[in-house]
């Protein structure tokens, strides 16, 4: 209740500070992304998401930890580890501009794909009205990725986007739930972004079918490329040394890692893992 109620406080004192300065300035919207990994489980994932806009119209939504490494990499180089599963990442480039959406995919080995979003996304605005930590919100339905979508947003902040590929309605969207529960993503914070936004801008672009095929090869043996080297596989044993690591084991528990996590947010392209 008390982290409810501060969150509130700073998320009302920061509208005020919002319209008193110019929409040329970036913004950060930061989100509680939850989503259950496996559908046959009850126990969520909560991640911590951020909604960069450039300019009004340009923006990535992704980690926390991704926005992280987006910058190290700008800077030197190099950023930090990516998920062994692609159904477990958020990565979302829009220019609305340009009416583009693109999902980022990124491979243990930094490969970068991307997926072009091409859905219409026609909301449905219904009359329902609410309260969240202080915005005045307004409903909002639709159905996207094979799930029905419930959104409320604010016209408070006259941006039309929100968190992930979501966007399109006459204000923020402050929170947005599946009809089933299993994803649910909450408004935080809000900031004024100083410096430059840092993302993703090369990959190669993917169709749906292609990524599917992608993710079962990978899925059929997760340490190909490794072993492909000859290079001996080592890692941390949590004591500062290395440790030598058994391949079959390795690619054993990645895999059941990998088919653990079969409820993507776009389940109208869920993958079935043999």
């Amino acid at each position: 209740m008390k982290k409810n109620l501060v969150r509130k406080i700073w998320l009302s004192f920061f509208v005020i500070l919002f319209f008193n300065n110019a929409y040329s300035q970036n913004k950060t919207f930061k989100y509680d992304f939850e989503y259950k990994p496996n559908s046959s489980k009850t126990s969520t994932i909560v991640e911590k998401t951020v909604l960069d806009i450039k300019d009004g119209s340009l923006s990535a939504f992704r980690t926390e930890s991704e926005k992280k490494s987006d910058s190290l990499i700008a800077f030197t180089g190099y950023g930090s580890g990516d998920k062994i599963n692609f159904e477990g990442q958020f990565y979302i480039i829009k220019n609305l501009s340009e009416k583009s959406i693109l999902k980022s995919i990124k491979t243990l080995f930094r490969e970068v794909f991307y997926i072009k979003i091409t859905e219409n996304f026609d909301w449905k605005i219904l009359p329902d009205k609410n309260k969240i930590f202080n915005f005045d919100v307004q409903k909002a339905i639709l159905n996207y990725g094979g799930r029905n979508w419930t959104a409320w947003f604010t016209t408070e902040i006259p941006i039309q986007d929100g968190p992930y590929v979501f966007h399109g309605l006459p204000g923020l969207i402050v929170k947005i739930s599946d009809d089933k529960n299993d994803y649910s993503i909450l408004l935080t914070e809000i900031q004024n972004a100083n410096g430059e936004i840092y993302y993703r801008t090369k990959g190669t672009e993917l169709t749906w079918e292609q990524f599917i095929k992608m993710a079962e090869n990978h899925y059929s043996d997760p340490l190909a490329r490794i072993k492909s080297t000859n290079i001996p596989f080592k890692k941390d044993d949590g004591h500062g040394g290395m440790v030598s690591v058994n391949m079959k084991q390795e690619s054993d528990r990645m895999k059941t890692r990998i088919k653990e996590n079969n409820n993507p947010i776009e389940l109208n392209h869920r993958i079935e893992y043999k």
